[in-house]
């Protein structure tokens, strides 16, 4: 899916920010939490910051 190798130290961060979101269930997740941890994967993965945004709208294309 990926042609870039992650930076292992952020995609563990990024990993626990989200299971840490996982396990204190969701009226406990912030928004602000959940932006840091996106933007900590798309930098992991070497990916633009509206990554999402164009994935997102190319779905509802189809």
């Amino acid at each position: 899916m990926f042609d870039q190798t992650p930076d292992p130290t952020l995609a563990a961060e990024v990993c626990c920010k989200l299971i840490n979101a996982y396990l204190a269930g969701h009226e406990s997740v912030e928004w602000a939490d959940v932006q840091k941890a996106l933007n900590i994967a798309l930098e992991a993965f070497d990916l633009p910051q509206n990554a999402v945004v164009n994935r997102s709208e190319r779905d509802m294309q189809r």
